[in-house]
C-alpha cells in the first residue's frame, strides 16, 4: 500500500471513532497532507534534474486546485485567525505566481518561486501541531542546498574544499539519523520506507567515500545521485 494510501486510512479511522471536533480536524489534516503532497510533486516536477514541462504545469494547477480547497474547508475545523489566514492566502499568492511563470514556459524561475513556499508550510505545521517529519526532511535538503559542486575547477579539491566538504557530510550523516530516529509510526515499520532510507543513508556514506578521495568527478557524481536519491525520499514522504 503506499503510503500516503497508508495516512488517509489512519485519518480515516481516527475520524470514524473520534467526536465531530476531532473529525472536522482530521479532515482538515488530510486536506492539507493532500495539498503538501501536491505541493512535492510540483516542486519535483519543476526541478531542472528531471524535468518534464507538461508534468510540471500539471503538477502546478493540481497543487494551486487543492490549495484552494484547503483554505475553503479550513474554517470548518479550525478557527483561522488573520494570521492564519494570512498564511493561507499567501501560499495561494505564491503558488498561481509560480504556475503563471510556468504558462510563460519559465520553469527556471517557477521553481524558485516554488522554493518559497515550504517554508510557509513549514510555519503552518509549527503552528498546527508543532515538529512535523517534513521539517526534518527541510533540514535536510537545506545542508544538502549548501553543499555546492559549482567551484570545482581542478580534477582534485583544494585543501579548503575539503575541509569545507567534510563538515557539509557530516551534518548530512547527522540529519540523515534523525530521519531514521523521528519515523513517523506509520513508515515506522514500512518495507519501502526502510529501503528508501536506507537506500538515502548508503548515498551519504557514499558521497563521503568521494570526498576523503579528494577527485572533483566522483563527488559530482556522489552529489548527483544523493541530490536525486533525495528528490524522489522528499517527493513520497516529505
Amino acid at each position: 500500500m503506499p503510503p500516503m494510501t497508508k495516512i488517509r486510512l489512519l485519518v480515516l479511522l481516527a475520524a470514524l471513532g473520534a467526536g465531530p471536533a476531532a473529525a472536522a480536524d482530521a479532515r482538515c489534516d488530510e486536506h492539507f497532507a493532500d495539498a503538501s503532497a501536491q505541493y512535492r510533486d510540483a516542486l519535483y516536477q519543476s526541478d531542472p534534474e528531471h524535468r518534464d514541462g507538461a508534468a510540471a504545469k500539471a503538477a502546478l494547477r493540481a497543487f494551486g486546485m487543492s490549495w484552494d480547497d484547503v483554505i475553503d474547508r479550513w474554517i470548518d475545523c479550525r478557527a483561522a485567525d488573520e494570521e492564519t489566514a494570512q498564511r493561507l492566502h499567501g501560499i495561494a499568492e505564491v503558488a498561481a505566481k509560480a504556475t503563471a511563470e510556468a504558462d510563460r514556459d519559465r520553469l527556471d524561475q517557477a521553481h524558485l518561486t516554488l522554493l518559497q513556499i515550504r517554508p510557509m508550510l513549514a510555519d503552518l505545521r509549527r503552528a498546527g501541531d508543532g515538529d512535523a517529519y517534513a521539517d526534518q526532511l527541510d533540514a535536510f535538503d537545506d545542508k544538502l542546498a549548501e553543499t555546492a559542486d559549482d567551484d570545482f575547477d581542478e580534477s582534485e579539491i583544494s585543501p579548503d574544499q575539503f575541509v569545507q566538504l567534510c563538515e557539509q557530510v557530516g551534518v548530512l550523516g547527522y540529519l540523515g539519523e534523525r530521519l531514521e530516529k523521528r519515523a513517523p509510526p506509520q513508515w515506522a515499520a514500512d518495507p519501502a520506507f526502510l529501503d528508501a532510507l536506507e537506500n538515502l543513508t548508503r548515498q551519504v556514506r557514499g558521497l563521503k567515500v568521494a570526498v576523503m578521495r579528494g577527485q572533483r568527478d566522483p563527488i559530482r557524481a556522489a552529489l548527483s545521485d544523493l541530490r536525486r536519491t533525495f528528490d524522489r525520499f522528499y517527493l513520497l514522504y516529505g
